[in-house]
């Protein structure tokens, strides 16, 4: 089974034609389970769905430098000030990439899907966009 905080086929083959020798910036939406929910039924040991998102980003901060990327920015959400519930989020933050196929490799990398397994028990939701990264400093 698929997760849901993965992209579709169709979102990842679009990703894939686009020109991967540019720089980019992922912008994160993060909402988090109030409790950690794991997928195989395994017990969540009381973690919170924000404790679970950070045993995920103890190693995907380690794979975004290993790719040459780098937390940009990170920042609680303090107020959605245009849009209704369905757009309030725990954590926005912007990773800069070298390029499309550098983010590709990261994502494919065994101890990066391994942690995958705590963003997915973590997140009630997320979205994640793709933006041009020329303008964040390397």
């Amino acid at each position: 089974m698929s997760s849901p905080h993965e992209p579709t086929d169709e979102q990842r083959k679009v990703f894939g034609e686009l020109d991967q020798t540019k720089p980019i910036a992922m912008v994160n939406l993060l909402k988090f389970r109030a409790q950690a929910k794991y997928a195989d039924g395994r017990d969540a040991g009381g973690l919170s769905g924000g404790e679970a998102y950070g045993l995920y980003g103890q190693v995907a901060m380690s794979k975004i430098a290993e790719v040459g990327g780098r937390m940009f920015w990170a920042a609680p959400s303090a107020q959605t000030f245009i849009g209704t519930s369905d757009d309030e989020w725990d954590i926005v933050a912007i990773v800069r990439y070298p390029n499309r196929a550098a983010f590709l490799r990261m994502i494919a990398m065994e101890d990066y899907l391994a942690a995958s397994v705590h963003r997915d028990a973590g997140l009630e939701r997320t979205v994640l966009i793709s933006c041009p990264g020329d303008a964040i400093p390397a």
